[in-house]
């Protein structure tokens, strides 16, 4: 890890488990767990999709099995997000500092309003039956597999820089379960409407997103959405977090496991229950509730 301020040797050689400070274990790639250890190791469950999907890889798995917990949740011991926000400060570079003038000039490029991209068409969230009711009263571009339409980088690129909004509706509405698309949708200078507000507060800038739950309807916020897209200067406020804060700022996942392991705060312990851990804070079927406000 060269980029990495902290010293740590990262490897898949499984014969050199024994002398391991820390194991790493991606539930949902596991065949066999070990059964014994050496009680000085830290035993850390990895996991960056949401527990609804993946509820089963536990079921093997002994609930205090772990030491330390290495996922998106800002609770977990490391916290390694799909992406992160950093305000601007002195030390930062001057490529990762928006420039104004830029962002506006790419904003008047945007001539068409919503663009999505998706594969999972039966989500947990029941997004896709709140897309149904919404494309009926405003133009949504659509790629993926429910579509059967493909669309490469070159594509995404072409298309974000055409498109004002990202309609960012997650499969599952966990805490803290914000991927990488909603990420690369800021970074590419479109809006993201997201479903559930209290997700992303904390998350990102203020006034940065729009959320579906702030409306009645689907109707509701189309016509929200088609007032932004006539008006300029309304539209230009949700990109105004660009004035203060870097381009989307990726997390070294092994450099804070790293850096946790250099700390003071190591101490043996154990995961009382990673289940319960793991399954709270979701929202099944979140999109049928909103519907049913209208």
């Amino acid at each position: 890890m060269n980029d990495c301020a902290y010293h740590c040797i990262i490897t898949d050689d499984k014969k050199q488990f024994s002398e391991a400070a820390a194991v790493l274990f991606h539930i949902r790639d596991l065949s066999r767990l070990p059964e014994k250890r050496n009680p000085k190791q830290l035993f850390v469950f990895v996991l960056q999709e949401s527990p609804l999907y993946t509820f089963h890889y536990l079921d093997f798995v002994a609930e205090d099995y772990f030491n330390i917990t290495m996922t998106y949740r800002h609770d977990s011991d490391i916290c390694i997000p799909y992406g992160m926000m950093k305000k601007i400060t002195n030390l930062t570079p001057r490529e990762q500092i928006w420039n104004w003038s830029e962002v506006v000039k790419i904003a008047s490029r945007k001539v068409q309003p919503v663009l999505q991209l998706v594969s999972n068409c039966h989500t947990r969230s029941k997004r896709e039956l709140y897309v149904e009711q919404l494309r009926t009263y405003i133009n949504i571009t659509q790629y993926g597999w429910c579509n059967n339409s493909t669309c490469d980088r070159g594509c995404e690129i072409q298309e974000s820089a055409r498109h004002r909004f990202y309609l960012a509706f997650e499969n599952s509405i966990c805490r803290d379960y914000v991927t990488e698309k909603l990420f690369k949708s800021l970074d590419r200078l479109l809006v993201p409407v997201v479903l559930k507000r209290s997700i992303y507060e904390g998350i990102l800038p203020p006034g940065s997103f729009i959320a579906a739950d702030d409306f009645t309807s689907p109707r509701e916020l189309a016509e929200y959405l088609q007032y932004l897209s006539s008006n300029n200067t309304a539209y230009l406020s949700y990109l105004k977090w660009t004035r203060h804060y870097e381009k989307t700022f990726e997390v070294s996942s092994y450099c804070e496991l790293c850096k946790y392991l250099h700390s003071d705060i190591v101490k043996p312990r154990i995961i009382p229950d990673i289940r319960k851990w793991w399954f709270q804070g979701c929202n099944q079927d979140y999109a049928i509730n909103l519907l049913k406000k209208d």
